[in-house]
């Protein structure tokens, strides 16, 4: 019988392809029941390798089914699993997902790829054990967050990046392995791009958009603390500068190297100062060594941050850090580590003050007695001869300069070794010379003295006022102690409150208080005493950072040698209520930075004297005459208790020589903040209570003398208006500094009218203002000191209209 091959060989294939078929049908089936099984809770199911190779497709074939919910189902099963005690089980349920997620990844299935890095984010946080999984899953885990971050979906990154973060801040504790892998994953997030985007929302933003990026920024880690850092430096906006030295320290710990590598670069000194107060936010003692060497710093800015830094941070370490800046700061900040240090107390401390007193000959001479002072007043709890010997020698020494009755480092010293000789002497048994003895009255006048000098930041009738509010209550619990005869109970509390509102910069209220403990116990002077001495501690210690805070803006777009430079020439000069500081009508060239307290703008008028505004701490005032030339248009009286840094020009000239920009930049400053024009328009005092007519013509002018003899001299101008009070001429003056010297001079004026006669009037210069567009033209403003009669004034119009 003679057999077909070829119907042979398709009958072979077609039961070959119905075996398959079947065979298909049957894994099938038994992939299904091991599905099925797994759902179930049967793990075991995950160590059938059949199962695992063939996951993906019964993955596919669901979703193309349209059965996406029994996909989230078995995923949510693996996901119990990838939690699972058995390490072998946890492995192999990660293995199935990282699978998966390659798929899912292919056929572009976002929602069922959400689920699954939600899935594997779960894991990351409970896994202690460095599975060979790990690799794949962070680098699954980093593509999908880098493509939510790159298509905006920033809210739903969220949750991945924190526990990136966590695990690298060691909230969440994992082996180094594990803390690698995330690391290199969350480094791999922050691209470039990524990062730019995500801080021009920050900075720009609004609402939860804005509050989202910051997130995401702190979550990135060091890459993001470097772009941030370097957007820091670079950045010219003080809002913008403020929000990122407050989103770097939040970055956490991996900051830290990178704020240490950008302190040796050679940087300016405001990223120094920068990089200084994110450290200090970061709260954490251990980090104040690297910055000790910035206390070295030329630009003293930067040593008052480092101060500042210890002050909040250096916890117990705080004296030794202290004790080590004292040598290296510049001496107008050793005032306030002085005070610091003695509230601190020891032996040490007494001995390095006792050195600087040795020293005292090299201390700057703008500070060198307020510096004495303190450093005797702080000497009181020295416990060693050689503080009595360093004393008498300075009294000594001053006696040859100064009257000892009224020289407050004398008596301070005597004090001090009133207080210092009686102690050593039981100590010792030795013999102290004896020095002149201080009454009590006379200790507690001098500690009144003492602490009055200074000022208060706080102080003028509003905090007055409410400092009266704070004493009535307090009174309160004083006479309950005193009705039931606990006087001494009674001047310890109000000795414990005055140091409690002195502590909170209460100035105001730590006074009354401290009065208040001898009306209650005449015999608390060492109380009183010592109360005084601790609120000029607290007051002085806040004087040079006060200063430096409240003039920021102004200071941040100087450079180091243009702020020293600047900083130095300042006058420092206190003002008691009702002291006029500046009177209308005066030629002085002088900038008032109001540093405390407060002061009222005013104006004459007539009889009539206009108050314009009270001018508070943070605002200078005086910009027209010291910028133009003119007299001073208002004036000036303290409020309260007030204190002002002054600029002369005449050192301010000094200084434009070696910085010609400064003038510029502080112009600048001041006109933006200058408001006195506008508050005379606003009062009607204008200083042109006359109409004026415009003109032109030829005049011809000659400077008086202070006796008001004309000078030999004359010179012409182009009139340019001219009033019953007064009169503005264009003349042409080589420098700004000779027209200053015309301001105040006396001048007779010489006008042509009709038919060859002419007007002769006298009057004052009251202003010489630059023609900024005219090269070195000037127009001078003359007030008469005879107002002309109107007929005459019609007479010039009316000739200058002829002429016309």
């Amino acid at each position: 019988m003679e057999i077909n091959k070829e119907k042979q060989k398709a009958a072979q294939e077609k039961a070959r392809a119905l075996l398959e078929q079947q065979e298909k049908v049957r894994v099938e089936r038994r992939l299904l029941k091991l599905v099925r099984d797994l759902e179930q809770g049967q793990d075991n199911v995950l160590l059938n390798n059949e199962f695992l190779e063939n996951l993906p497709e019964i993955v596919l074939e669901m979703c193309h089914t349209g059965d996406c919910d029994q996909v989230k189902l078995l995923f949510e099963k693996l996901g119990e699993c990838a939690c699972s005690e058995k390490p072998n089980v946890r492995e192999r349920a990660v293995t199935a997902l990282s699978i998966c997620s390659e798929l899912l990844l292919r056929e572009d299935l976002c929602d069922l790829m959400m689920e699954v890095t939600s899935i594997f984010v779960r894991w990351l946080r409970v896994e202690t054990t460095f599975l060979s999984a790990c690799n794949i899953v962070c680098k699954q885990l980093q593509e999908n967050g880098t493509r939510m971050l790159q298509e905006g979906r920033w809210k739903e990154c969220e949750y991945l990046l924190e526990t990136f973060y966590q695990i690298q801040s060691g909230r969440l504790e994992k082996s180094n392995a594990i803390r690698s892998v995330v690391s290199r994953a969350q480094e791999g997030m922050a691209a470039d791009y990524i990062l730019e985007e995500l801080t021009l929302v920050c900075l720009r933003g609004r609402g939860e958009r804005r509050q989202n990026a910051e997130k995401i920024l702190i979550y990135l880690g060091r890459r993001a603390a470097m772009h941030l850092l370097k957007k820091l430096l670079s950045c010219n906006e003080k809002e913008d500068r403020l929000r990122l030295i407050g989103l770097i320290p939040a970055t956490g710990y991996v900051a830290v190297p990178v704020l240490k590598e950008y302190l040796k670069k050679d940087l300016p000194w405001y990223g120094i100062r920068n990089i200084i107060l994110m450290i200090t936010a970061m709260n954490d003692p251990e980090l104040v060594p690297h910055i000790m060497p910035c206390l070295e710093h030329k630009d003293i800015r930067v040593q008052q941050q480092v101060i500042d830094c210890i002050r909040e941070v250096a916890g117990e370490n705080r004296k030794n850090y202290l004790l080590s800046a004292l040598p290296l700061v510049n001496d107008e900040l050793k005032e306030q580590l002085i005070v610091q240090l003695g509230q601190l107390g020891g032996t040490d401390t007494s001995e390095v003050f006792l050195d600087l007193l040795v020293e005292r000959d090299s201390f700057a001479p703008k500070v060198r007695d307020q510096l004495l002072k303190k450093i005797v007043i702080n000497l009181r709890l020295s416990d060693s001869i050689r503080a009595i010997n360093l004393l008498n020698m300075l009294i000594e020494e001053r006696k040859d300069v100064y009257d000892v009755n009224s020289d407050l480092v004398v008596k301070s010293a005597r004090q001090t070794l009133q207080i210092l000789k009686p102690r050593l002497r039981q100590g010792t048994g030795e013999k102290i010379e004896e020095i002149e003895e201080i009454e009590g009255e006379e200790e507690l006048e001098l500690v009144e003295e003492e602490v009055e000098e200074n000022v208060s930041f706080a102080n003028d009738p509003v905090t007055r006022n409410v400092a009266k509010r704070n004493l009535q209550r307090e009174n309160e619990e004083i006479s309950i102690l005193l009705a039931d005869g606990k006087v001494s109970e009674a001047s310890q509390l109000l000795y414990e409150k005055s140091i409690e509102a002195a502590k909170e910069k209460d100035f105001d209220s730590a006074e009354m208080l401290r009065d208040r403990i001898l009306e209650v116990d005449p015999n608390a002077l060492a109380e009183v005493i010592r109360a005084g001495e601790l609120i000029e501690a607290e007051r002085s210690s806040a004087i040079s950072s006060h200063h430096l805070t409240i003039w920021q803006d102004l200071y941040d777009a100087l450079e180091t040698e243009e702020f020293n430079g600047l900083y130095y020439i300042l006058q420092e000069k206190s003002y008691a209520p009702g002291d006029v500081i500046v009177e209308q009508g005066m030629a002085k060239s002088c900038l008032y930075f109001i540093n405390s307290g407060q002061v009222t703008l005013s104006c004459q008028r007539g009889r009539d004297e206009i108050f314009l505004k009270k001018v508070s701490p943070g605002e200078i005032v005086g910009a027209a005459p010291f910028f133009d030339v003119s007299i001073w248009t208002v004036t000036l009286t303290a409020l309260s208790k007030t204190q002002v840094h002054i600029l002369e020009r005449t050192k301010f000239l000094e200084l434009l020589e070696q910085f010609p920009s400064l003038e510029s930049c502080l112009h600048k400053y001041c006109i933006r903040l200058d408001t006195v024009p506008e508050l005379l328009k606003m009062s009607g005092e204008d200083r042109r209570q006359a109409a004026r007519y415009p003109v032109s013509g030829v005049s011809k002018h000659t400077l008086l003398d202070e006796y008001g003899n004309p000078g030999v001299r004359s010179f012409k101008g182009e009139l340019a208006d001219f009033s019953t009070g007064g009169f503005s001429v264009y003349i042409r003056i080589s420098r700004k500094e000779n027209a200053r010297l015309l301001l105040g001079r006396g001048i007779k004026t010489t006008i042509p009218i009709d038919e060859g006669q002419v007007v002769h009037c006298s009057g004052q210069i009251v202003a010489v203002r630059s023609q900024q567009y005219v090269g070195s033209d000037y127009s001078v403003h003359v007030q008469l000191k005879e107002p002309l009669e109107e007929h005459v004034i019609k007479r010039i119009v009316s000739m200058q209209k002829q002429k016309s």
